[in-house]
């Protein structure tokens, strides 16, 4: 891995996860805590260890921004989904969770904390999206940071508790194999572990993913300490989809969670619009009831809107999607959002069609707000065929997993569209 990075620089980063401050002497690195009552521990990481490390680091293949490999190693980043946790590294001890052999293959597996030389990747990859912090767990209560620092780690050590909630599964050869052996290895491997504990084990492809939470957080009140009384009630069905779509990690469940927010008025949108149209229509100067073409021409009218199906009438959801974003969606605070949040996202919306739904490109910052709802409505819908709609036959659409990278990129903005949607439906309390 060519690697052109101070020994200075992951010093730094590494301040920064740990929220600690930093001063740097002649050999060594020297961490505060910065807490009133830790004020007088430190802990010292040599220059000679950290360069260490980072060697070793460039000894690996960068395989993909969560994949660090060489011809008889592999580690991959790894998620668990569901309601509890059952692969946590224990506080204290042993980084590793499981760790299983296998000799036919000459293979063994080590599910846990990640390596050193992991960590550093990760922080690197992060620092490159100008966020390292942003992989750091939250600041932890200070009768627990004193624990942890009488424990005197290595700071590397301490690290890996502060990177929050990363597993690793990684697997060592005996022989040398290729990436894509490695690959079906790790897939079988982490199958076996679902099936066996019924506990969701998935490979974390998409790094977007990782700095979620801290993207979000540095523009929204992370502390307690700072959660005003609300002021406003909502709709309760739309906060149950909205928690639903923050507490997972899962970027599938996550895009159809908030485009549910949005779905719930479909309908009564529509048939506003309709009743409207129709009202517009027949009290016009032009219109005629006793014309027999004017009335022939309002039914082709509403017959283009509706449609019968099993004795119901149906409507165009996407004209629904456009109706609800044209409603309650403000253009200049949704992109003030985007670019509060990643500052890449609206070129890339304008620039980018989402390969595995087809969606279209929709340039936010153009000035015929009509034609930016009818892109966005159509970038979203067809995001949202394609996660639902998953028949074998069906060219545009979303595999789990493999796709994640760039649903993901998409999930912030159907994110911000369903909080304004939530705030606009709701009452002051």
């Amino acid at each position: 891995m060519d690697l052109d990075i101070s020994v200075s620089d992951f010093a730094l980063w590494i301040s920064e996860i740990l929220r600690f401050d930093l001063e740097e002497a002649e050999d060594s690195f020297i961490y505060k805590p910065r807490f009133g009552s830790l004020e007088n521990t430190t802990l010292t990481l040599t220059k000679e260890k950290l360069e260490g490390e980072i060697d070793s680091l460039r000894s690996y293949n960068e395989t993909s921004e969560t994949v660090l490999s060489d011809d008889k190693s592999y580690e991959i980043l790894v998620r668990e989904e569901g309601h509890f946790h059952r692969f946590l590294p224990r506080s204290r001890g042993d980084d590793v969770v499981l760790e299983v052999s296998d000799p036919e293959n000459k293979i063994t597996y080590t599910l846990g904390r990640p390596s050193n030389q992991f960590s550093l990747y990760l922080i690197k990859n992060a620092a490159q999206y100008g966020e390292p912090r942003a992989l750091s767990r939250p600041t932890m209560p200070g009768s627990i940071m004193r624990r942890v620092l009488e424990e005197q780690p290595c700071v590397l050590e301490l690290v890996k508790k502060f990177i929050a909630g990363r597993l690793t599964l990684k697997l060592v050869s005996e022989t040398k194999k290729s990436v894509s052996e490695f690959d079906k290895f790790s897939s079988a491997f982490l199958f076996n572990i679902t099936y066996n504990t019924d506990t969701s084990l998935v490979q974390q492809r998409d790094f977007d993913e990782l700095l979620r939470t801290g993207r979000i957080t540095r523009s929204r009140r992370s502390s307690l300490d700072e959660i005003d009384p609300p002021r406003r009630t909502y709709i309760p069905d739309l906060i149950h989809h909205y928690q639903l779509a923050v507490g997972t990690e899962n970027p599938m469940l996550e895009y159809i969670s908030y485009y549910h927010i949005v779905e719930h008025f479909f309908e009564s949108i529509f048939n506003e619009a309709l009743v409207e149209k129709v009202r517009n229509t027949i009290t016009h100067p032009d219109f005629s009831y006793k014309r027999k073409k004017d009335i022939s021409s309002l039914i082709k009218d509403i017959g283009k809107s509706i449609k019968m199906r099993d004795d119901s009438m149906t409507f165009s959801e996407q004209e629904g999607l456009r109706l609800t974003l044209a409603k309650y969606v403000d253009l200049t605070d949704l992109k003030q959002k985007l670019n509060d949040y990643d500052d890449t996202l609206v070129t890339y919306y304008k620039t980018s069609p989402v390969s595995f739904s087809s969606a279209p490109v929709v340039d936010l910052v153009g000035d015929d707000e009509e034609l930016i709802f009818k892109n966005l409505a159509g970038r979203i819908y067809k995001n949202r065929n394609s996660i639902v709609h998953s028949k074998e036959s069906e060219k545009s659409k979303y595999t789990p997993f493999r796709d994640d990278k760039t649903l993901v990129k998409d999930v912030p903005l159907i994110r911000f569209i369903s909080e304004q949607v939530i705030f606009a439906t709701s009452s002051v309390s």
